[in-house]
């Protein structure tokens, strides 16, 4: 059967999907496996569509400094949050990713779909039409990557939903990278061990003020290149904070320390 040929002119056509990365989010070839990585984009607004965000992580949040405070940015993440609620996102989003993979650009290369450099899951019913996105696009070659502190709205999936995202993780279709840090709270923490639990091949990002000689840390510069957070292996890996100033470190301190 021939494939459909897929348009911008379609109403399923949307521009939420940004195809490309960011200064970090490169594209990529590796010249040993002759893989070419290619990167897209979702996202909704900072702060606002993280309602499990804690008090350090709102305060040094990277999705609120430099060119993410352009007016046009914020715009375009308030239309996506905006469209992200009507009935038809998943088939918009799918439908968008099937004509990208038609493109030069993601011809013959692995499309890896950033879900919210902005933003995270701030609903389970949102939640559940990411996971139609990803069982619909199964055999393409995408790979779909998020960091979440949403772990409330994983836990209330039912079963067979749970292992959707299970099964997918083992395949190298997703990878769910869990955030915490040093003011996440109790109830949070204890939210992230059951998630441990139910996805034991979720990453672990800590997010820390200082990190420690034994600790496992992210420092690479490209993502794509290094690939760890693009992997479901279970692993922890420690952040030092970035992209904050002085006074944003500051109430990060205040807040870690009423933790």
């Amino acid at each position: 059967m021939k494939k459909e040929r897929m348009t911008k002119s379609s109403t399923l056509f949307t521009s939420s999907l940004i195809p490309h990365g960011n200064t970090k989010l490169l594209d990529y070839d590796n010249a040993e496996t002759g893989e070419k990585f290619r990167y897209a984009q979702f996202n909704t607004r900072a702060i606002l569509d993280c309602p499990f965000r804690s008090k350090g992580c709102e305060a040094v949040c990277y999705a609120t400094k430099g060119n993410h405070k352009f007016p046009s940015v914020k715009d375009s993440r308030t239309r996506s949050y905006e469209e992200s609620k009507m009935d038809d996102f998943s088939g918009r989003i799918e439908y968008t990713i099937r004509y990208h993979l038609q493109t030069k650009r993601y011809k013959d290369s692995v499309m890896i779909v950033r879900i919210h450099e902005s933003g995270d899951f701030y609903s389970v019913q949102y939640l559940r039409k990411w996971i139609e996105i990803w069982k619909s696009l199964d055999n393409e070659s995408v790979l779909f990557v998020f960091y979440t502190k949403s772990f409330p709205f994983f836990l209330m999936l039912n079963e067979e939903e749970k292992n959707i995202i299970r099964r997918m993780m083992k395949a190298g279709k997703i990878a769910m990278n869990l955030s915490i840090d040093d003011t996440t709270t109790p109830e949070q923490i204890a939210n992230y061990l059951r998630m441990i639990s139910e996805f034991p091949l979720a990453n672990t990002y800590r997010v820390t003020e200082k990190v420690s000689a034994t600790d496992d840390k992210c420092d690479c510069a490209n993502c794509a290149k290094c690939g760890a957070c693009n992997t479901a292996r279970g692993k922890e890996k420690v952040v030092e904070i970035h992209s904050a100033g002085k006074a944003d470190k500051e109430t990060y301190k205040k807040n870690k320390r009423r933790g």
